[in-house]
């Protein structure tokens, strides 16, 4: 029933890490779903093949409104959800567009209600901002139980996953990873 939020700058490496993450859960017996409302099912695909991954209790979707991804939540039955990004979902009963500080609030809520009272785990990816801010309001990272920033090293293909708030856990652990052509790998000697 945990919610993170997983921040970083677009084209960092936030969706690849997801849906290897979300794969090698699947591996394991468990039903996952990963919902990308900024990539086609053939860029999805694409994107797997490359990273060499294989599930069959990996259910993916495109869906960008609310409705539709709790619909999916609801046939799917995963026990962890990934959205991405929250930027780009919407709900259909809130006014603006998505992105906005009404959406945001919106769908990150009910999300937020929907799988806590089910058990579920939530990640939601967000893009940071020139400013290093993750984009929306900062009211979203009270809402979450974790909050981890994926971050590149200057210069090279490392990549660090480091958390900033966690209810449940240290602060003061980090993931070191680098970018290959079949996915994101752990640097096993930092």
């Amino acid at each position: 029933g945990s919610t993170i939020l997983i921040g970083g700058e677009p084209g960092i490496g936030k969706s690849t890490l997801m849906l290897q993450v979300l794969s090698h859960i699947a591996q394991q017996g468990k039903s996952t779903l990963y919902v990308s409302a900024e990539e086609s099912l053939e860029q999805i695909k694409m994107r797997a093949a490359r990273c060499r991954l294989n599930s069959e209790n990996l259910w993916v979707s495109n869906a960008s409104t609310l409705g539709f991804i709790l619909a999916a939540v609801e046939k799917y039955k995963p026990e962890v959800v990934v959205c991405d990004s929250i930027q780009s979902l919407s709900s259909e009963s809130s006014l603006g567009i998505a992105g906005s500080v009404n959406q945001i609030r919106e769908v990150s809520g009910r999300l937020i209600e929907f799988t806590k009272s089910r058990g579920i785990a939530l990640f939601l990816i967000g893009h940071v901002t020139k400013e290093g801010q993750i984009a929306g309001p900062k009211l979203l990272e009270h809402a979450v139980d974790c909050v981890a920033y994926f971050e590149q090293s200057a210069g090279d293909q490392v990549r660090i996953l480091r958390t900033h708030k966690n209810r449940f856990g240290p602060t003061y652990e980090v993931g070191i990873f680098e970018m290959h052509g079949a996915g994101i790998q752990e640097v096993q000697d930092a």
